[in-house]
């Protein structure tokens, strides 16, 4: 998982940087906003809301305003943001189950079956 998300990175920075790949590092922190803002396609929720259970606050929900999320208490927002995070998490879990199993019918529906009878021979990597 490690790997596949510094391969994303690294295709999308690709996009950015100058020549000679000297200032990458001024280019991560906007991408970094950007993937974690950005929806995903199986889940349809955005890293941030899965970690946070909220969306990001942009600079442009201060300048264009935003409805407060804002708490009465530290309580009743720890009392929310739980509620909030388990049920992200189970529709995220529904979410990638139903495209688990859309894979599997899209493989399923190309693999090709080998019956073996006892005596064949067949090649052991």
């Amino acid at each position: 998982m490690v790997e596949r998300f510094n391969r994303t990175i690294l295709n999308h920075l690709s996009l950015f940087v100058s020549r000679n790949q000297t200032d990458w590092d001024t280019h991560l922190p906007l991408f970094l906003l950007a993937y974690r803002s950005a929806e995903h396609e199986v889940t349809g929720l955005t890293p941030a809301e899965m970690l946070f259970g909220r969306t990001l606050r942009l600079s442009c929900d201060i300048l264009f305003g935003r409805p407060s999320e804002t708490p009465s208490s530290p309580n009743e927002y720890m009392k929310n943001l739980e509620a909030r995070l388990e049920s992200v998490h189970a529709f995220a879990r529904e979410r990638i189950k139903l495209a688990s199993e859309r894979m599997k019918t899209r493989y399923d529906s190309r693999a090709t079956h080998h019956h073996f009878k006892e005596g064949d021979l067949v090649w052991m990597l």
